[in-house]
């Protein structure tokens, strides 16, 4: 269904906003669809942008004479016109800003990110990938985008839909911001709110001679007790929110991927990593596997005093 047109007094054009990146593909579309709807429970414009990459060279084949550099530049600024255009329904069409930028796609799309209230991208693009696999824009976008990012996934429309909002959390540093973010999208969405709990039982992995020191129901119990108090700050702050909370042990991953399935959004953290590297491995893992959107929150990177503060509890018998 359609969100209706905002009233124009009630977006804030002096804040850059929601940002979603297109190509001119029917993945890409979709995903501009989406941001205009978020751009408008979030009271901010919303601004297309076309990454114009011609190759070095030019392309072979085409005529003497004949600037396809220019005929592929005003045929892509054409469509992004077009698309600015189907979404007045949305939102009017001055709030509707468009950007065809010369660059690579992820060079574009993480350099606007900055300062963006939201980016969009769609988990496809003209490079289709089979199953639920990112491609390659949306892959890199997830490491370094500088603001939430929406990853968003077509829905099937003969398939079933989700309802709801789920958080994944690990109780560590970052769990907080996660929770925030995803109590403020089901509350737009007047949804109830699930928060998913993982964390892998230390006894299966610690070294050998440190396994009989670990107490695994008290490693349970502090880890419940640390999710569950979060959940208690988040009640009391919005009263009116319709939270439940699910514990789980195992990996993270396949967790997440299968506690989301149910839901209309995924939110997730994805914590800073350095050196240029791609995103741990339960983030990638999430948002390659995941059939529904998500909307991924950047984290700051974790120090040592806070990763101190989720360690196992040791037996009495120490």
């Amino acid at each position: 269904m359609n969100a209706p047109a905002s009233d124009p007094t009630d977006l804030d054009l002096d804040r850059m906003g929601v940002i979603v990146g297109v190509d001119g593909s029917e993945a890409a579309d979709d995903a501009a669809r989406a941001a205009a709807v978020e751009a408008v429970a979030r009271h901010v414009p919303l601004t297309l942008v076309r990454a114009f990459d011609w190759p070095v060279g030019g392309v072979d084949g085409l005529p003497a004479g004949v600037d396809g550099r220019a005929i592929a530049r005003r045929s892509a600024a054409r469509e992004l016109a077009q698309l600015a255009a189907e979404l007045t329904d949305r939102l009017p069409t001055s709030h509707v800003r468009t950007e065809l930028v010369d660059g690579a796609p992820v060079d574009v799309l993480c350099a606007r990110s900055a300062g963006a209230t939201l980016l969009v991208v769609g988990a496809h693009g003209q490079t289709w990938t089979t199953g639920t696999a990112l491609g390659s824009v949306a892959s890199a976008v997830v490491s370094h985008s500088a603001c939430p990012l929406l990853l968003h996934r077509s829905v099937n429309p003969l398939g079933v839909r989700g309802t709801g909002v789920t958080a994944g959390i690990d109780g560590g540093p970052g769990s907080r911001q996660v929770l925030a973010a995803a109590a403020l999208e089901a509350q737009r969405r007047g949804a109830p709110l699930t928060v998913v709990h993982t964390w892998r039982q230390l006894t299966e992995d610690a070294a050998r001679p440190l396994r009989w020191l670990l107490d695994p129901k008290t490693t349970a119990a502090a880890e419940t007790a640390l999710v569950e108090g979060l959940a208690i700050e988040l009640r009391r702050a919005q009263p009116g929110l319709r939270l439940v909370t699910v514990q789980l042990t195992g990996p993270a991953g396949p967790a997440l991927v299968e506690a989301g399935d149910a839901a209309a959004l995924l939110v997730i953290g994805r914590p800073a990593t350095s050196g240029g590297r791609g995103p741990r491995a339960t983030t990638h893992e999430v948002s390659s596997r995941s059939r529904v959107p998500i909307l991924l929150v950047p984290l700051p990177a974790v120090d040592h005093a806070d990763a101190v503060a989720t360690q196992p509890v040791l037996a009495d018998r120490v």
